[in-house]
């Protein structure tokens, strides 16, 4: 009952068109052949209007009211699904192009790992597992993001995830250049970490 009050002035309630059926006490219309005098009213015109032309009358004004409110709602409606289908989305070529890198920075993990342990430590390689391995990372928990918070699903949850994503992916890659220039480097850590 709160809600219909509370949506009525909107005009969103639902109002069910009923007819009026005379009760047994007081009949508003007469059954018989011949015009009842109580019943009618005239106006300046000599029209003559009866209660029930009037409740009509109300509910043909509050029909047009409900009926001009919706069709505003529909017309909103569209303009946001064709705002919505002017928006780009990723589409095959960026699913391609996500792939042949994540691949891409799988691949060049190889020889970076097996290089660090055949030669030992070397900054410029613990430079480029310091891009490298972030990096993968990065697209690995992307393609996460993409499958498990969908944009068209949660489109605030998405751009923060992404955000959140992007600034921690940098970070990371910020500390393995510290670690890498002011410490001993990923690989010595690497070998130190195993050999204790």
């Amino acid at each position: 009952m709160a809600l219909k009050s509370l949506t009525r002035p909107l005009g969103l309630t639902y109002r069910p068109c009923t007819t009026i059926t005379p009760s047994l006490f007081n009949l508003n219309k007469s059954y018989s052949a011949t015009p009842n005098i109580n019943n009618k009213a005239t106006n300046d015109k000599d029209q003559t209007i009866t209660p029930i032309d009037k409740l009509e009358e109300v509910k043909n004004e509050a029909l047009k009211a409900t009926t001009e409110k919706v069709d505003e709602a529909l017309v909103d409606k569209k303009e946001e699904k064709a705002e919505k289908k002017d928006e780009k989305e990723e589409g095959y070529e960026f699913g391609a192009f996500h792939w042949n890198m994540e691949r891409g920075a799988a691949i060049a993990l190889i020889p970076l790992m097996s290089t660090q342990m055949i030669y030992g430590a070397h900054p410029v390689v613990d430079g480029l597992l310091g891009v490298v391995l972030p990096y993968h990372i990065h697209m690995g928990l992307d393609s996460c993001i993409t499958d498990y918070v969908p944009k068209r699903v949660y489109p605030r949850l998405h751009k923060a995830a992404n955000w959140t994503l992007f600034g921690t992916t940098g970070l990371v890659m910020w500390g393995c250049y510290e670690f890498n220039t002011n410490d001993i480097g990923i690989t010595e850590f690497m070998q130190r970490l195993f050999a204790a």
